[in-house]
């Protein structure tokens, strides 16, 4: 199972979300290409960003970073924020140099631009985030209802030739409950599409879980909050050495 480390940008800032909400944002280092360089120390294979400041404001402030980083590793940077048209998409990969984008409930609303960058881009460019709340889609900082269930939006994706999705229960997230395995084998066992699950994971157990699940479209692990504090036993002995500032001290904001 390929494991995906977050890297989660405000204010050109490493941050951790906490169930979506602003005020349990906390700010982890103030240097997310050192952050990125040392997740690729660490041997991953490829690299989430999410670039909150564009998600919530359509705040373009990120993208030097973002494109600095894209340069500084060799591995594939996925992208998610603000990507709400076939414009931005395509800006993305021309200029900023990520490998692929992640689109949300953007997808519903404008499906034509699904199909256009998977005509244009291989629909090995484009990944739809579907993030759940109570069975329902969520939206808009994961307050407001999209009226479609994570099943069925994975469904309708897969007509519009999406091969992949990244599923997260979004009350899981930074809070290292572990995922929401029975959402992931209900979409897994009733569509063709590869899973990339995120949300909740804490450690090594839930990556077994989700490998005991042996079905093989579930077939990697986005992971944030345990990378960065350190639950994985490997990781101290890497981050002693590279003395890399990942700090949990900093001021909640």
């Amino acid at each position: 199972m390929l494991i995906i480390p977050v890297i989660d940008i405000k204010n050109e800032r490493c941050v951790r979300i906490i169930e979506g909400h602003g005020e349990k944002t906390m700010y982890y280092s103030e240097r997310p290409l050192q952050v990125a360089k040392l997740f690729r120390k660490e041997n991953f294979k490829a690299l989430h960003i999410t670039d909150l400041d564009a998600a919530v404001y359509g705040d373009t402030k990120n993208h030097n970073l973002i494109r600095e980083i894209t340069k500084s590793i060799d591995i594939p940077v996925q992208l998610a924020g603000g990507i709400k048209s076939y414009e931005i998409a395509e800006y993305c990969f021309r200029e900023l140099g990520v490998y692929r984008v992640i689109v949300g409930t953007t997808a519903l609303t404008n499906p034509e631009m699904i199909r256009n960058i998977i005509k244009d881009f291989s629909n090995t460019k484009i990944v739809i985030g579907i993030d759940e709340k109570l069975n329902n889609v969520v939206t808009n900082g994961w307050i407001e209802y999209a009226n479609i269930t994570p099943l069925d939006f994975s469904k309708y994706m897969e007509t519009l030739g999406v091969k992949r999705i990244i599923y997260q229960d979004v009350t899981r997230v930074g809070n290292l409950c572990g995922p929401f395995v029975d959402r992931v084998r209900e979409i897994a066992l009733n569509t063709n599409l590869k899973i990339t699950v995120a949300g909740g994971v804490s450690d090594y157990r839930d990556l077994k879980v989700l490998k005991d699940l042996n079905i093989p479209n579930v077939d990697s692990v986005m992971i944030g909050r345990a990378l960065y504090e350190n639950k994985f036993p490997c990781q101290k002995m890497w981050r002693d050495i590279e003395s890399i500032d990942i700090s949990l001290e900093l001021p909640e904001v």
